[in-house]
């Protein structure tokens, strides 16, 4: 779809606003401006269905969950509760590079600055929320799988390394 009217732009929603962590704030206003100023990325949004958890390597107990509902996407702080969630772990200044649109957040993932954490049915999703998190800088860009399909060859290569073991 095309052209998506501001009305069709998910609402995201920070629970718990007074009291939400620097990290969560963070994410919160950056996720609502990337879908404002993208009809591409608004799209993009509405698309993910799942959940994934920043979590801050400086400190263990902060962490937030993004939920992508659609027309909504919900972040909370969840501090050291772990689940399933596939996940995603970094320095603030590096989730603050990709949020500033200094840094691809697929870049930091390659270069270990960010860490990500899944099951290997929570792959196309991860990639689609990294992609989303990207922040479009102007400039003529790279098909994402120049990026992602190297990377999925990789993770297959090291599942059939350790099964055949």
């Amino acid at each position: 779809m095309v052209g998506a009217s501001v009305s069709e732009r998910p609402r995201v929603e920070l629970l718990d606003a007074d009291s939400a962590s620097g990290l969560a704030d963070l994410l919160h206003q950056f996720l609502e401006q990337t879908i404002e100023a993208s009809d591409e990325k608004a799209e993009a949004a509405r698309a993910l269905r799942g959940k994934v958890v920043v979590r801050a390597a400086e400190d263990e107990d902060i962490a937030v969950k993004i939920l992508f509902e659609g027309q909504r996407i919900e972040l909370r702080d969840v501090g050291a509760q772990r689940d399933s969630s596939p996940g995603i772990q970094g320095d603030f200044l590096s989730v603050a590079h990709v949020t500033s649109g200094e840094e691809s957040p697929l870049a930091l993932v390659l270069s270990r600055r960010l860490r990500v954490s899944f099951g290997l049915l929570q792959i196309p999703f991860l990639v689609r929320v990294l992609l989303l998190m990207r922040v479009d800088d102007g400039r003529a860009r790279r098909s994402p799988w120049l990026v992602v399909a190297p990377l999925l060859l990789l993770v297959l290569a090291l599942l059939l390394y350790f099964m055949t073991r």
